[in-house]
């Protein structure tokens, strides 16, 4: 599997049992997309620095990076689940955008996918929640897109990661580079493994009313783990 995919030009894979999700929401547990669920794979491909990195000017690059990230990671697991199912396997495979496109220009109620990407790529051992709320990554840092297939396979499962790629209380640039304070608050509510609910509304609405659907990308671009590879 895992040189499967680094032939279809994935930067990173890892496997974990379902067990992981036993206290996730009931609606979003692996055994609702398959009964007989046993294993969930993290995949995971890197975006090209630059056009984070010259934000907001790059805004346009940045979203090519974003979109074509998400189209790669798609087909990806498209194949993937066509490679467990042809050795005799069941597997589902998810929209890497967790249909976030799916609402803008309107007032969602709600922007999340039928399974958290961001939850599997840590159960994986792949990196741990930032104050950003979003994956780091040892190699990355935050810039990297994720999708997770489940299947019914038996794979052989990666450890945590152990130590938090996230410098927290040395930097927290992240923070402060928020336009609109959206990750305020996150002193006794932030935890590596599971992450924290930060302000979606603000989020959210500097995406869809300001940026008119464009991502902002302002927090990976301050996050410095990753940017000396």
């Amino acid at each position: 599997m895992r040189r499967y995919a680094r032939s279809l030009g994935l930067d990173l894979i890892g496997f974990c049992s379902t067990n992981k999700f036993e206290d996730a929401p009931r609606e979003r547990r692996p055994e609702v997309y398959l009964e007989d669920a046993k294993s969930i794979i993290s995949i995971g491909y890197k975006l090209n620095f630059t056009s984070i990195q010259n934000l907001p000017a790059s805004r346009s690059a940045y979203m090519l990076e974003h979109d074509y990230a998400n189209l790669h990671l798609n087909q990806s697991s498209h194949k993937i689940v066509r490679f467990l199912e042809e050795k005799g396997f069941n597997a589902v495979g998810f929209d890497a955008g967790a249909g976030f496109y799916l609402e803008a220009g309107k007032d969602p109620q709600m922007f999340a996918g039928d399974f958290s990407h961001k939850h599997a790529a840590v159960a994986c051992g792949l990196g741990k929640f930032g104050l950003n709320n979003l994956v780091i990554t040892k190699k990355f840092g935050p810039r990297v897109r994720f999708t997770t297939i489940i299947t019914n396979a038996e794979l052989r499962y990666d450890a945590p990661l152990r130590e938090n790629p996230c410098l927290t209380y040395e930097c927290k640039e992240c923070i402060n580079v928020c336009p609109v304070n959206a990750l305020d608050g996150w002193e006794g509510k932030y935890n590596p493994e599971t992450g924290w609910l930060i302000d979606k509304k603000k989020c959210y609405e500097y995406i869809f009313k300001t940026l008119k659907g464009k991502r902002c990308g302002l927090c990976i671009k301050a996050c410095p783990v990753g940017l000396d590879e």
